[in-house]
Formats: structure tokens, C-alpha cells, sequence
């Protein structure tokens, strides 16, 4: 606690002006950070306080995003402390809060962190389904820092399993998820990514029956351990180690590193890292011949183990993630119906718009009908009106040249007094009819008036009129 004091002091008087402003939100930012400094000190019970402060006040003014980081955290504290029910309780808030907004790299994270409860949980099928979620959220993020996670929680889990092959092939597409640029922004994360991908690489090769090229490894990693003050990575080191010379048959020196290993893991609580210790504890004590130790060993690992592994607890929880999985069910039938009503209305509108361009296509066509029908009727007009232009001409022509032919008389023309001739203009007398005929295209018949014919027949003018005038014409 000691050095906690000047950051709890810094915190406690931002508190106070948080509290003088009303501002909620800030003040759970606050309390948070202050959960995060006694997490990070292996005092997990004081964390749960200040985290589970931080969320109801996020509760009260709605912050979503942040209360889902409050759940997580709270998850991964009862997680550290191996109480396992209140842990998944937690994730799963924060899965299905991180879900409806739409994190990506958040929900992958909270994913694995599932994962990896059901792992030390000891059931390794839940722990799959969720670690293979949790890989595919986490490629479709923008974190390469929750890929890398994903995939070397997963590698850890294909390790217990003895599928060393899978194993190494996830522990290798995360190192070079961690090694992106931008995956890991301070120091600080650089030495959590290589210590966690270095640990499982040492597993590895101990589990694969290398056990001698583990351990320089796994020296490395203590001393990081050691130098950043991580009782729960030095545990965990520690044992890897024992079983690495348990491995290679130094039992004495693979005692007393699980006896340390056993002593750091309570001391920060880690009771499924106790757990292992005892087990393998019991089983060397067994095979040296101290039937007494190992009997001490194995019940200590009896009563722990049913503080963990709980039956009735498991069935709560697999009974909550049945009400978390019909909550998603129905959300995700609620966004489907959405979608077949968006698609509904987007084929009403094509409809109308298929409609409207019809009745558009039929008015064109009944135009076009027209315009062809009256284009049809002006070529007839045209064409009645060039005949009879055709015809005007000819006529016009016609009647040109017939004015040519007419010869009309005019002017004074000079005629006897007594015997009627005409003079013409070279001086000659012609008779009426000469001059006529010469002058315009007249002819000439010759008949006897009423007032010449008795004057010429006398008396047989009437009788003799008629045929008179039929001789003569």
C-alpha cells in the first residue's frame, strides 16, 4: 500500500473536485483508474470496490461504452481472484453491452476473457467455441492487440489439449499480430505482449519434451517478473519451471519451485494457480514415497478445488448464458424483421418506380404514335400540296404561252368612210376581214344581216332568209 499512497492521494483529491463539480462521469473515470492501480497490485478484493463504485455511477448517467469497460474489469478481477460465476457474470454484461455498440476489438477482448475462464475452468469445449468467436471478432476489428490476444489465449488452450501442431501455428500468427505497427503504443504493452507470448512458447516446448530450451526462456520472464513486481507472473513462471524439471527428472528442484509457486499464488490469491501447484505437489511427494505429504497435498486440492469447481455454480451460468443467448436470439430477430421491412419498402418503391416507368414507356409510345400519325398526315399534305404546286405551274406555264399567242389591236385604225377598208401602217387598204384576220387570230364567216338582206333580196329575203343564211354559213 505504501507505494499506492502518492497515486491514492492524487486520485482521492480529484475525487473531491469531481464531487464539488456534480460530475458524475468523471468521477467514475476516477474511481476506475483507482480500481486499476489495486488491480494491478494483486489486491483484487479493493478493486472490486472502486470498479463496482465507478459502475453504478455510469449506470446513472447512461454511459454505455464506459459501463462496459467497468464490467470487463470487474470480470477480470473476480477472474484473478478464481471466483468464476460473478466473473462470467460480468463478461457477459459487458459482451452484450460492447455487441449493441458495436466494438469489434472490445468484444473480442471480452470474448477471450470468457475463453479463458471456461479454460481454467476445465471446460475446454465452451472454452473453445468462445476462444474461436473471439479470433474471428478480433479480425474484424482495427486492433491488432486483440488478435494477438485471441490467438495466443487460444494457443494456451490448444497446449492442455496436446494439439501442439495448432498450438504453435496460434502462437505464431500472434506474435506477428503484436508485432504490427500500432499494436502495442507504450513500452509498458511491449513487455506484457512478449512476456505472455514467451510464457506459452516456454509451455510449449515442455509440453512438446524440450524442456531444456525452455528454460532460458523462462529465467528471462521471472526477471521481467520480478523487476515490474507481477507476484502473479513470477507464480505462474515458477511453475512452468518446476514442471520443466519434473520433466528432465530433477524432482527436488521441481519441488521447491511449485512449493514457491504454491506460496506466491495465495498470496495474491490465485487459487486455480494454487491448484495446479497442490496437484503436482501431491504427485511428486507420491512418487519420492511421502505418502503423509501427499495425502496433505491432495486434500488441500480436494477442498479448493470444490470452491472452484462448483457444479451447482456451473449450472447457473451455463442457465445465464442460455438468457444471454435468447436475449441476442431475439435481438437479432428484431434487426432481421428491420431489414425485411427496409426490404419491403425498397421493393414498394420499385414497384412504383417499375409502375410510373411504365405508364412513362406507354405515354411515349401513344406520343410517339401521334407525332408519326401527324408526321404521316403532313407528308400527305405535302405531297397534295407539290402536285398541285406541279399542276399550278404547268397551268402557269400553259397560261404564259397562251399569252404569248394573243395578239390584241389597239391605237387608231384608219377606215374608210364609204367602203370600210382599213389602211394598214405601210399605207395599203385591206377590207375588214384581211386586216382582222392578219392582225389577231380571228377568222371569218360571212351571213346577211336583218337589215341587208331585204336590201339585197327584196321580196324573197324572207322566204329565202333562212336558207340564205344556212348557204352562207
Amino acid at each position: 500500500m505504501e507505494d499506492l499512497a502518492p497515486a491514492l492521494g492524487a486520485y482521492d483529491s480529484g475525487r473531491r473536485y469531481a464531487d464539488r463539480a456534480s460530475d458524475s462521469l468523471g468521477l467514475a473515470d476516477i474511481e476506475h483508474r483507482i480500481g486499476l492501480l489495486f488491480w494491478r497490485s494483486n489486491q483484487y478484493d479493493s478493486a472490486l470496490v472502486h470498479l463496482d463504485l465507478a459502475k453504478r455511477l455510469r449506470i446513472a448517467v447512461n454511459d454505455q461504452r464506459g459501463l462496459s469497460s467497468e464490467y470487463n474489469s470487474i470480470g477480470a478481477s473476480y477472474y484473478q481472484l478464481g471466483v468464476y460465476e460473478p466473473a462470467l457474470e460480468a463478461f457477459l454484461e459487458a459482451l452484450t453491452l460492447r455487441r449493441a455498440a458495436g466494438d469489434s476489438a472490445g468484444v473480442a477482448r471480452t470474448l477471450t476473457n470468457i475463453g479463458k475462464t471456461y479454460h481454467d475452468w476445465r471446460q475446454y469445449s465452451r472454452a473453445r467455441e468462445m476462444l474461436e468467436m473471439a479470433v474471428n471478432a478480433s479480425r474484424h476489428s482495427d486492433s491488432p492487440a486483440a488478435v494477438g490476444y485471441a490467438l495466443n489465449t487460444f494457443a494456451q488452450l490448444e497446449i492442455d489439449l496436446r494439439r501442439f501442431s495448432d498450438a504453435r501455428r496460434l502462437l505464431q500468427q500472434s506474435i506477428e499480430a503484436y508485432s504490427l505497427p500500432g499494436a502495442l503504443p507504450q513500452r509498458a504493452d511491449t513487455l506484457d505482449a512478449w512476456t505472455l507470448n514467451a510464457v506459452t512458447s516456454a509451455l510449449l516446448l515442455v509440453r512438446e519434451g524440450r524442456p531444456a530450451e525452455a528454460l532460458p526462456v523462462l529465467d528471462s520472464v521471472l526477471r521481467v517478473g520480478a523487476d515490474r513486481g507481477s507476484v502473479r507472473g513470477q507464480a505462474r513462471t515458477l511453475a512452468i519451471q518446476a514442471e520443466a524439471h519434473a520433466t528432465m527428472g530433477h524432482r527436488d528442484v521441481a519441488r521447491r519451485l511449485y512449493v514457491e509457486s504454491l506460496r506466491l499464488a495465495r498470496s495474491v490469491v490465485q487459487r486455480v494457480m494454487a491448484l495446479d501447484a497442490l496437484q503436482h505437489l501431491a504427485s511428486l511427494e507420491e512418487q519420492a514415497g511421502n505418502s503423509a505429504q501427499a495425502l496433505r497435498y491432495l486434500r488441500e486440492y480436494q477442498a479448493l478445488g470444490d470452491t472452484i469447481f462448483d457444479q451447482a455454480a456451473a449450472q447457473r451460468i451455463a442457465s445465464m448464458e442460455a438468457r444471454e443467448e435468447t436475449q441476442r436470439a431475439r435481438e437479432a430477430n428484431a434487426a432481421l424483421m428491420a431489414t425485411q421491412a427496409a426490404q419491403e419498402a425498397v421493393i414498394a418503391r420499385q414497384r412504383l418506380v417499375v409502375t410510373l416507368g411504365s405508364l412513362i414507356l406507354v405515354l411515349v409510345v401513344a406520343l410517339l404514335a401521334v407525332l408519326v400519325r401527324f408526321n404521316r398526315r403532313d407528308r400527305a399534305r405535302l405531297a397534295v400540296l407539290s402536285q398541285t404546286n406541279a399542276e399550278l405551274e404547268k397551268a402557269n406555264g400553259e397560261l404564259a404561252v397562251a399569252l404569248k399567242e394573243v395578239r390584241t389591236l389597239s391605237g387608231l385604225i384608219p377606215i374608210c368612210a364609204n367602203c370600210k377598208n382599213i389602211r394598214d401602217d405601210q399605207g395599203y387598204w385591206a377590207s375588214v376581214e384581211s386586216y382582222l384576220a392578219q392582225h389577231s387570230g380571228a377568222t371569218f364567216s360571212h351571213s346577211i344581216c336583218e337589215t341587208c338582206g331585204p336590201q339585197l333580196y327584196g321580196p324573197m329575203w324572207k322566204d329565202g332568209a333562212e336558207a340564205v343564211s344556212d348557204a352562207n354559213a
